[in-house]
């Protein structure tokens, strides 16, 4: 069986081919590891488990042949599921979840709303889960907020990109046009205070559980997870279950995304969602939660995955390595 990742320099697409050579399959499998540079990391790789046995080099997803050439790939050379990683390529694989049922993606309406950070909360307020006010930035500023501690992100971003901690419309004026932003393309979000956690949250296609497993992190300076530690918290775990029913309502039939979380004074509340796999495959599979495994599992072997079975302590920490020639 041959399986496709793409952003073989992506620290998510390497944690995606690390999480897979975890899993437990008697037949023969094949990655194949994509990048449009020649000189990504992860064409390099190969696991005695599972190697790489092709490294082609793909478009960029901007480029207006990307989503036909991927079409043609997979179908030349049989390619039986495909994991997106990096975000750019996300939203346009996300566009065939439907043409070419074999994207281990969400379906693109709910990535959208996983995407959109003023659409994000409205949905789950509508199906009454805790989320943080929110208004356009664009808006907050004509308001004349004062002592109001605010973080303004991009509309749509990833990785904490032009995150921006302000205390009143006008700090926010000053903040964004002092950095030549436009505030129509931001949000201003209630500012959360207290530890920050990231959970991964999976919904299985045939048995429609939703799994999850939280870690409590620090972030590393490009925004992916630098260190790790297992938290075992009962309402963590409920609100993340709530955040997965809202989106199964919404329209996700299955599949994986990872709620970014802090507890404050009130209890557990997102500040986003990913609607991806992320830079923490890796270690969530070594600590037995394995989103890429029950994608394959859905997909490719069209059961459910019966193996998440987290442990209920661990840490870990990244660090880089380098290939030589």
């Amino acid at each position: 069986m041959k399986i496709l990742i793409t952003g073989a320099g992506s620290v998510m697409g390497q944690s995606i081919y690390k999480a897979l050579t975890y899993m437990n399959i008697s037949e023969p499998l094949e990655i194949h590891f994509a990048n449009s540079d020649p000189f990504a990391a992860g064409r390099y790789f190969s696991h005695p488990k599972l190697p790489v046995t092709a490294t082609p080099i793909f478009p960029l997803a901007r480029d207006s042949n990307y989503v036909d050439f991927v079409l043609n790939y997979c179908k030349s050379n049989e390619i039986r599921i495909i994991y997106a990683g990096t975000q750019h390529e996300l939203e346009k694989l996300t566009e065939l979840h439907m043409q070419l049922p074999i994207t281990a993606t969400i379906p693109n309406k709910i990535a959208k709303i996983c995407l959109d950070k003023n659409l994000t909360p409205l949905t789950l307020e509508k199906h009454s889960v805790r989320a943080p006010w929110t208004i356009n930035a664009d808006e907050f500023i004509k308001k004349g907020f004062e002592n109001q501690p605010t973080i303004l992100k991009p509309a749509t971003s990833s990785a904490s990109r032009n995150i921006i901690a302000v205390k009143s419309s006008r700090d926010a004026e000053h903040a964004l046009s002092g950095r030549g932003l436009v505030p129509q393309q931001f949000t201003a979000q209630e500012q959360l205070i207290g530890p920050e956690y990231t959970c991964g949250v999976y919904v299985d296609r045939y048995s429609k559980m939703i799994h999850t497993i939280c870690f409590e992190r620090t972030l590393t300076p490009d925004g992916a997870t630098g260190y790790g530690k297992i938290v075992i918290d009962e309402r963590i775990d409920e609100y993340a279950k709530a955040v997965g029913h809202a989106l199964v309502k919404e329209g996700m039939e299955f599949g994986h995304i990872n709620v970014q979380l802090i507890v404050d004074s009130k209890g557990p509340c997102l500040f986003e969602i990913n609607g991806r796999l992320s830079s923490t495959e890796a270690p969530k599979a070594h600590f037995g939660y394995n989103s890429c495994a029950a994608y394959f599992y859905n997909l490719v072997l069209e059961r459910s995955y019966d193996e998440f079975a987290p442990k209920t302590q661990g840490e870990f920490l990244r660090y880089y390595e380098e290939v030589y020639f």
